[in-house]
């Protein structure tokens, strides 16, 4: 009796620690057009919590995944506010196999008596087969195209749009939400004015491959005015942190005192013009459009290229540019990140600062080159002897103004390691400026 009674609890301990082994924190940065919101997501079993920092001014709503009830729930904190939106089901997919002579399959869904057009999504998924071990997962690189095309009558857009993106996923155990194709949803002032008026719509996917988790996405959009003119956004979204540990299960519930909306359009918050100038002008990474020179404070101001030199640290990459921009923001100079030096003209840069990491290697005697580095994992604690050079140009003529040499050993997993190592340089950086 008392053997099986531990036996039990046994059962029960391991279960438990299977169970906080499924809970995940992580942390992402996404970058549009320059500027860069952090979000926190908190995944537990078949749920996922989603808390977006403000962009633009404009503040996020937390949102909430129940994919166990196939639905979404958004929640406006300070409105004490919450709306219940049902996982779409006005959709048919359509599967192009591979092979033309393999019938199609087709989903139908329940007809509707509302008005509305039909927008037909062309997706197609390729798996390129290539792999990487990231936070102690396995990830899968993918790409996906995905062309939407509206029908004349349509309410909610008029014009195509086509999104690509290039990526790498994981899969979390226990998360297993259906993909929705649909990701972009177009917003029309037509949904607003007449609510009778919905739009179906039709998937017609292609390609072997399946997505899963993103942890590294580039997503461009390309949007057509239908007389040959496009404009096109370019969305990167990296993942600086995932961790496993217990989460509260209230994080994924209406909290307790919350009332529901009518509408999506009663959680809105109105934009905060004023505070948005004051936020992005502090960290010199809003557009030319909504930061004008003076903002600077007569600041001068240094373009950061992102670092190179390191296949290692390249899925750092941006996150190690924000960081070097952190790090040199004081009361004489501003940095901005930029991608070239047409840009960092644009934006009225004195100076350019490139960034090499000439070694990045392993500090530990099993460690080995980099080649051992790539196989393990990228966010296991370590330590790295870094060299590193740093070149401040005038973006006028090209001609140096600075050059700084970091050269040691760093400790912490390798993002830590090569952000203590740009401290560094940007630190003997900003002394030799100050002379």
């Amino acid at each position: 009796m008392r053997k099986a009674f531990l036996c039990l609890l046994l059962v029960v301990f391991f279960s438990a620690l299977t169970g906080e082994a499924q809970q995940y924190k992580l942390k992402q940065n996404t970058s549009l057009m320059g500027i860069k919101t952090e979000s926190t997501i908190y995944v537990k079993g078949l749920r996922k919590r989603t808390e977006a920092g403000s962009m633009m001014g404009i503040p996020s709503n937390p949102t909430i995944e129940q994919c166990d009830l196939q639905r979404t729930i958004t929640l406006n904190l300070n409105k004490k506010l919450y709306f219940i939106e049902p996982f779409s089901n006005n959709q048919e997919e359509v599967i192009d196999e591979d092979i033309k002579t393999v019938p199609k399959k087709t989903v139908p869904v329940q007809k509707t008596a509302q008005k509305g057009g039909t927008i037909t999504m062309y997706f197609s998924i390729v798996d390129t087969g290539e792999r990487k071990n990231m936070y102690g997962f396995t990830a899968r690189h993918i790409w996906t195209t995905q062309k939407m095309k509206p029908s004349p009558d349509a309410c909610s857009m008029k014009d195509s749009i086509i999104i690509k993106t290039d990526g790498w996923y994981i899969d979390l155990p226990q998360f297993n939400c259906p993909v929705r194709y649909s990701s972009y949803k177009p917003v029309s002032p037509a949904n607003t004015e007449k609510p009778d008026c919905q739009d179906k719509f039709i998937t017609r996917r292609s390609g072997r491959g399946k997505l899963g988790f993103p942890l590294i996405v580039k997503t461009t959009m390309i949007m057509g005015d239908g007389s040959g003119k496009t404009t096109e956004f370019v969305t990167d979204l990296t993942t600086l942190e995932l961790t496993s540990g217990k989460l509260d299960s209230m994080l994924f519930e209406i909290p307790p005192g919350f009332t529901e909306a009518k509408s999506l359009d009663e959680l809105k918050e109105k934009a905060d013009y004023k505070s948005m100038i004051k936020e992005y002008g502090k960290q010199k990474t809003v557009t030319d459009a909504l930061v004008k020179e003076e903002d600077n404070g007569g600041k001068i101001l240094i373009g950061v290229y992102v670092p190179t030199g390191e296949q290692t640290l390249k899925d750092y990459g941006q996150t190690l540019q924000q960081h070097i921009v952190n790090e040199l923001n004081n009361s004489s100079y501003a940095a901005i990140p930029v991608a070239d030096a047409a840009e960092a003209k644009a934006k009225n840069c004195e100076y350019v600062l490139a960034t090499e990491f000439q070694r990045f290697k392993s500090g530990s005697k099993v460690g080995g080159l980099l080649k051992a580095v790539k196989n393990a994992d990228p966010g296991a604690a370590n330590s790295y002897n870094i060299d590193l050079g740093m070149l401040l140009n005038r973006l006028s003529d090209g001609s140096l103004k600075l050059s700084e040499k970091v050269s040691g050993k760093f400790e912490g997993k390798a993002d830590e390691s090569a952000k203590k190592s740009l401290a560094e340089g940007c630190g003997k950086l900003l002394s030799d400026l100050s002379r």
